[in-house]
This record gives structure tokens, C-alpha cells and sequence, in this order.
């Protein structure tokens, strides 16, 4: 015989628990009537246990269904930003939040953030220095948009948001999306490193940074480099090159119609795009996954459906790059004195702002010590860029 959660574990449990000895009486009476019944005592208790876990588990649901449903805070860690019990602002660490929230979409690294917060002596949430997977941690929380995610879905919170879902979720596609020109690459030193490219080449292959020793008896010194990613057929000075390459930003971004480049991120649409992106992105999965567990699926059918699908989401990311471009170059654009703004902008801010308006393509230098010719360096507009 076994024991249900119905009336015979009510009966058993139900044993003398008002006596004195009430938890030794209670389980040597169960023991007794479990063995007159014939039922194993073993599995009887068992069953009790399985019973009051799955109880818990059952009020646990209920009690976060019910908090959720309500707009509270979730429970746990403090969250940087909030306070304890997550239902106010903690004003400074919501101001740096922010704060990275738009450096994120106007170009910056995770890597240069996280630098930045370290060296003003900003810890996180317990007391430690901040690292690229805290800050991407931070920017993916939906919190932080008055968000709260249960069982797949994103439900409404009752306590004060940070930044709005729009750029929330504008946040989370550029740190979830795989192409070069949305995700974020690691902190760099200098201007052009992994931006430019090699003009030996001249097949999109991009330079990186180096060194060369200085002159003799001058121990130590060095002399930073863009070198060719592949081979050593290029080596060139980066100074001159960025200097060139900020005087043809400056001067793009002084003249009058560089406020055509702009969009308005406030028009409506904006949210709804990054969630039709999601939702594309998802179709495209979901279709892969039961194509693979199909094994009558017509494969024409499939691609021709992936093609239409793509068709939508390349347009779709179109329009988002152009709200991508606005919030990179409108600190240079607004400003009084560009090139004031230029100088104000952190290296990843700048890098952003090169990568959206031109391709730079490195030409050998002059041999020997001939002055430096402003032509090895190639600058081509990106389209609408001109």
C-alpha cells in the first residue's frame, strides 16, 4: 500500500501531536501504524517529505507570482543603483548608471567603462572594482527600465526607473548582436588600432597597434606603431596619422548641414524597433530548431522563409543604425566648438565617431626621414557620411 498526499498521510500525520512527548510519541505511533498497515516505513516518509517540499515550492510560486503581479522589487542582492529593499534611488550610483547606458549607445567600451568607474574610485555593488562582465551585467538588467523578468516575460515594476525600455532594450540588442559594427570590442590605446586599414593589403584587413625602439641611447623610449594585422610590409608613426584623421572629423562636423546626420531618437517607433529585432531574431531561431527536428521539412520551403525573414531584419537594423549614428556623433554635432567636444570625447567616443563616418585606409610612408605626406592616409566617407 502507498501512502497519497489524500486521507492516509492526513490520518497517520494527525498521530498524538498534542501529547507531551509530541514529536517522539508522533513518530513512534506512525512507525507503529505503518507496520500494522504494511506499509514500508521508509517510503511512508518519503512521501511525507516530497509532500511538504512540494508544498513550500507551491506557497514559494505563489508568494513571487503574487509580488511580481504587484510591481514589487525582487528580493536578494542589492542591486547598484537602488537600495536594499529596491524601492528608492541611490542617487549617485543611479547617476553613474546612466551614465553608461548612453556611453554604451554613443560608442563606448565595456572595457574603457569599467576602467573609467576604477579610476574615479567607483566600486560596485559590493565593494570591488568593476570588470567588462559586471558592466555588461549592469546594462543587460531590464530593472533598471522598471522591468522585471518571470518565466520568460517581462512584467511592469512599481519602483523608479533609471533609463526608459527604449534604451533598454537599444542597450541590450548592441551588447547581444554579433557583427562588428554593433557589439562593442574591448578598450584600446589608440585612435585607429583595429579601425584602419591595411592600404598594402587593400582587402579589409585592419591594423593594430605596436612599438619600435627610439634612437640610440635613449634606453626605454618607443615609438608607438599602426602595423599591418598580417605581415610587417607596414609600419607607421601614429601621430601624424591622428592628427590627419581628427582634422578631417572636426572639420566634417564644424560645417553646416552635420545636423542632416542626426535622427530623432524621440519619434515614436524607436522602442517598438528594437523589439521587432528581437522578435526576428527569435522567428529566425525557432524556425531553425524544428527545420533540424524535422526530418520531412522541405528545405526550399525553409531558406525561402530564413530569406524573407533576414530581408525584414537587415531593414529593420538599417533604421537602427541610423539612431546608432545620432547618438554617436551628437556631443560634436550640438556643440558650440566641435573641436572643443572632440577633445572632451573619451578614446572609445572618438573611435565610435571615426568608425561611423569613414573608412581610413593606411598608405606606406616615405622612405627615410621625408616629411610626412597627409595623402598616405586615405579617408573615405561611408555612404551619407559625405
Amino acid at each position: 500500500m502507498k501512502c497519497t498526499k489524500g486521507a492516509s498521510y492526513e490520518r497517520i500525520s494527525k498521530a498524538d501531536v498534542g501529547d507531551e512527548d509530541g514529536v517522539i510519541r508522533q513518530g513512534e505511533d506512525t512507525a507503529e501504524l505503518a507496520e500494522r498497515r504494511g506499509i514500508p516505513l521508509a517510503g511512508l516518509l518519503g512521501e511525507v517529505d516530497t509532500y511538504e517540499v512540494e508544498q513550500m515550492s507551491e506557497r514559494a510560486q505563489r508568494e513571487m507570482r503574487q509580488r511580481v503581479e504587484r510591481g514589487l522589487p525582487p528580493t536578494g542582492p542589492r542591486c547598484f543603483g537602488y537600495t536594499a529593499d529596491g524601492a528608492e534611488l541611490v542617487e549617485d550610483e543611479a547617476a553613474e548608471v546612466k551614465d553608461c547606458f548612453h556611453a554604451l549607445l554613443a560608442g563606448a567600451s565595456l572595457s574603457g567603462m569599467a576602467a573609467r568607474l576604477n579610476e574615479r574610485g567607483i566600486l560596485n555593488r559590493n565593494g570591488r572594482p568593476w570588470s567588462y562582465n559586471a558592466i555588461r551585467g549592469v546594462l543587460l538588467n531590464e530593472r533598471y527600465a522598471g522591468l522585471r523578468q518571470y518565466r520568460g516575460e517581462l512584467y511592469p515594476g512599481k519602483w523608479p526607473v533609471i533609463v526608459d525600455e527604449a534604451t533598454w532594450r537599444a542597450a541590450k540588442y548592441v551588447l547581444e548582436d554579433e557583427s562588428p559594427a554593433m557589439s562593442p570590442g574591448p578598450g584600446r590605446r589608440w585612435l585607429l588600432s583595429g579601425i584602419a586599414r591595411c592600404g598594402v593589403c587593400d582587402d579589409g584587413t585592419t591594423v593594430t597597434s605596436g612599438s619600435r625602439g627610439g634612437p640610440k641611447g635613449t634606453r626605454g623610449l618607443t615609438a608607438p606603431l599602426y602595423r599591418c594585422r598580417r605581415t610587417k610590409h607596414l609600419a607607421r608613426g601614429t601621430e601624424p596619422i591622428d592628427l590627419t584623421v581628427e582634422e578631417y572629423v572636426i572639420r566634417r562636423l564644424s560645417r553646416p548641414d552635420a545636423v542632416d546626420l542626426l535622427v530623432d531618437e524621440t519619434s515614436p517607433g524607436t522602442a517598438e524597433l528594437w523589439a521587432k529585432a528581437v522578435a526576428l531574431r527569435s522567428r529566425i531561431r525557432s524556425l531553425t530548431d524544428a527545420f533540424a527536428g524535422d526530418d520531412d521539412a522541405d528545405a526550399a520551403v525553409f531558406k525561402a522563409a530564413i530569406r524573407r525573414i533576414k530581408a525584414r531584419l537587415a531593414d529593420v537594423e538599417a533604421q537602427m543604425a541610423c539612431l546608432q549614428r545620432a547618438r554617436i556623433l551628437v556631443d560634436i554635432v550640438t556643440a558650440e566648438d566641435p573641436a572643443e567636444a572632440w577633445k572632451d570625447l573619451t578614446l572609445d567616443r572618438q573611435r565610435a565617431v571615426v568608425g561611423t563616418l569613414a573608412t581610413v585606409t593606411l598608405l606606406p610612408g616615405r622612405p627615410g626621414r621625408a616629411p610626412f605626406d597627409p595623402r598616405s592616409v586615405r579617408i573615405e566617407p561611408l555612404q551619407g557620411m559625405g
